[in-house]
C-alpha cells in the first residue's frame, strides 16, 4: 500500500472516528481508496458495518482479508546485472 493511501485511509479513519463523517460515508470511502467498490462480498460486508451489524474493525479486517495480495518482490536473481 503506498504511502499516500494509507495517509488518506488514517485520515478517513481519524474523521469517522471523530464523528466527522456518517457509517455509510466512511464505508464508501474506505471500499474506494482500497480499490473494493465493485467486489460483491466486500459490498455486503460494507452494508453490515453502515447498518451497525458489525463495528469498525471488523469491517477492516474483513476487508483487509478481501484485497488482493500485493505482488511478490522479484527474485534478485532474475534480475539483470547493474550497469
Amino acid at each position: 500500500m503506498s504511502a499516500p493511501m494509507e495517509n488518506q485511509i488514517r485520515n478517513l479513519r481519524l474523521a469517522f472516528e471523530n464523528g466527522k463523517i456518517t457509517r455509510d460515508l466512511y464505508a464508501k470511502n474506505l471500499l474506494r481508496l482500497l480499490e473494493l467498490s465493485e467486489h460483491p462480498t466486500a459490498q455486503k460486508v460494507a452494508a453490515a458495518f453502515i447498518v451497525g451489524r458489525i463495528d469498525q474493525a471488523l469491517l477492516v479486517r474483513n476487508l483487509g482479508n478481501l484485497r488482493p495480495p500485493s505482488p511478490p518482490a522479484p527474485d534478485p536473481l532474475d534480475l539483470p546485472p547493474p550497469p
